[in-house]
């Protein structure tokens, strides 16, 4: 069996590009339309941030659940 952890690393790596692009951005505190609108962006893309974290968290689990039955299953064969 091989380790296959490409889903996991494509989250982690989408996750890192959309965390450099919010980094930094000056949050418009002003009670416009244009700032409300950017606000909900933020927090719609913060949102999002958390969820990719735990997609990414949940595809390594996965394949840590994988080779624990596999590893199971052969320490089951050599009794």
């Amino acid at each position: 069996m091989d380790i296959d952890l490409s889903k996991a690393i494509a989250t982690v790596e989408e996750l890192l590009t959309e965390l450099k692009a919010v980094d930094g951005t000056a949050v418009d505190e002003a009670p416009t339309r244009a700032g409300q609108r950017q606000r909900t962006h933020l927090s719609r893309t913060l949102q999002e941030l958390a969820h990719l974290g735990n997609r990414s968290s949940v595809e390594i689990m996965d394949v840590y659940y994988q080779f624990k039955r596999r590893d199971a299953s052969r320490e089951e064969r050599s009794r």
